[in-house]
């Protein structure tokens, strides 16, 4: 499913204009008559209900004051506010909220300063739309909270109001939409962050953009990962498969205190079907390795007993790549200069397919030209503090301007990218994939070494590193989600989510 930007948003406008000469009114008409009609037909239980239709001044409000119109012609009696006079609307919105006071519908104009409660059946919020760049001007933080505590049924207009089109941050509130009526395309804003809790029911209006019309639009081509997208990616096993053929998995992971992490990431491999995994282990500490990944061979590293890999553990781990169909390096192996120098090493030097991941992305910190000198497809899974490391910039401004941040990224970046956001981005040449399953239970210590073990998994059995990917990121979050069907989220470890895997991919075997 195709999604937008919020500059994207406003350049789908510009080019139906300019390019296909649709006008903004016909538009805005056209989504007037979505919104009555799905009101109508989707949302509207009751006999004879009390509508109000909140409206600001741009176009958002415009699409409120046209939807006033038809609900008008079937017969309901919709009550319009309106933050601003008449006057301060845009040209567009001008012209419907005219219509509106022609045919009797209640307006009031300029009434910033509500003090009743909406006691309405259903709200329409056309408040704010698209456009919100900041935190909700304070003088506008009133309605946004009426509508909130009002026990109608809230239908936002495009976006909730409040919640930010690109990032899904809502600052200081958004409105809690039971439903939301987007025009044309969803808007990013509404999968990420706080726009799945407070879109509700997504509904996608048909205003008119014509069909090519998106083609126009610049900037990475962003997309909802659903599963329909992912069920064709995964074949029968073959009746004469064997362990070799299903895939040859070499994982260097681990150090000292952190040997879960080469466990969780060795069991995600096998729970994705790979057929054979070589863990490679600090020599000191590798008795533990055979204790906890029973069914995984380990490599033997020389460590010199610190309990951590070592630049000279470099020629017996190329041995085995050679062996293998896929390199898994990073979860757990620390931060000590020995260790990271192997890492680059292996890094400049494999021949395989790799999945770089936790620690192994240190070596690109302020060093993004290493990217450079990989010659073999890739897969790097970062989490917003591992990718602020490597692009140089403060987290929190990455969080908030991902959308940018990450299209100026992409452009001279040639492996896959899994952003670990909330959620999760599956990121290759021009397309973005934003995942659909997952919950906030998965924000605990062990989940993220799992995934890279299934991509890695999917990777040895010969699917590519794009598609292997996003078939780990959506079976990784749907694993997460059937457990928390009958358990709570926050008790969720990370080996409950190795023990859903199978039971999920079952339904993709067939």
């Amino acid at each position: 499913m195709k999604l937008l930007t919020q500059k994207q948003s406003k350049e789908l406008d510009l080019i139906t204009l300019n390019t296909f000469d649709i006008k903004g009114i016909q538009l805005m008409e056209n989504a007037g008559k979505c919104i009555s009609k799905i009101f109508v037909n989707n949302f509207c239980k009751i006999d004879n209900p009390r509508i109000a239709i909140v409206c600001g001044k741009g176009n958002n409000g415009g699409d409120g004051f046209a939807s006033a119109i038809f609900l008008h012609s079937k017969k309901y009696h919709p009550q319009i506010f309106c933050i601003c006079s008449l006057d301060e609307l845009s040209h567009d919105s001008q012209h419907f909220a005219n219509q509106c006071i022609d045919l009797g519908i209640s307006i009031q104009f300029s009434c910033i300063n509500l003090i009743d409660d909406l006691k309405y059946d259903y709200i329409i919020d056309g408040l704010l739309g698209t456009g919100v760049s900041s935190p909700v001007k304070e003088k506008l933080w009133p309605w946004v909270s009426k509508m909130n505590k009002s026990e109608g049924k809230i239908i936002s207009i495009d976006i909730p109001s409040g919640l930010h089109a690109d990032n899904g941050i809502a600052t200081p509130e958004g409105v809690q939409a039971d439903y939301t009526i987007t025009m044309g395309y969803p808007k990013i804003g509404l999968n990420m962050r706080d726009g799945p809790s407070l879109s509700g029911e997504i509904h996608i209006a048909d205003i008119g953009f014509p069909d090519k019309s998106v083609n126009y639009v610049a900037g990475l081509k962003w997309n909802l990962l659903v599963e329909k997208e992912i069920s064709c990616l995964l074949k029968p096993l073959n009746i004469d498969t064997n362990k070799y053929k299903q895939g040859k998995v070499l994982i260097i992971a681990g150090s000292k205190g952190m040997t879960g992490a080469a466990a969780l990431c060795a069991f995600g491999a096998f729970r994705v079907g790979a057929g054979l995994v070589i863990s490679a282990a600090p020599q000191s500490i590798n008795d533990i390795y055979e204790k906890k990944i029973t069914e995984a061979m380990t490599l033997n590293c020389e460590d010199d007993d610190k309990g951590y890999f070592l630049l000279k553990n470099y020629e017996e781990i190329s041995k085995k790549i050679d062996w293998a169909d896929v390199v898994i390096i990073g979860p757990g192996i620390g931060q000590n200069t020995q260790t990271l120098n192997l890492v680059k090493k292996i890094i400049n030097k494999c021949t395989k397919p790799i999945v770089i991941d936790a620690d192994g992305l240190r070596v690109f910190d302020k060093n993004g030209e290493l990217f450079n000198k990989i010659k073999v497809p890739y897969v790097i899974t970062p989490h917003y503090g591992e990718m602020s490391r490597i692009l140089d910039i403060d987290s929190q401004i990455l969080k908030d301007n991902f959308t940018s941040i990450i299209d100026n990224f992409m452009d001279s970046f040639k492996g896959v990218l899994v952003a670990k956001n909330a959620p999760s981005c599956t990121l290759f040449r021009n397309n973005v994939f934003i995942n659909s399953s997952g919950n906030p239970g998965l924000s605990t210590a062990g989940t993220g070494d799992i995934l890279a073990g299934m991509i890695g998994g999917f990777i040895a059995q010969g699917i590519d590193t794009e598609d292997a990917s996003k078939l780990a990121v959506y079976i990784h979050g749907k694993a997460a989600d059937n457990y928390v069907k009958n358990n709570g989220m926050r008790g969720m470890i990370a080996s409950d989510i190795l023990n859903k895997i199978p039971s999920v991919l079952s339904k993709y075997e067939n």
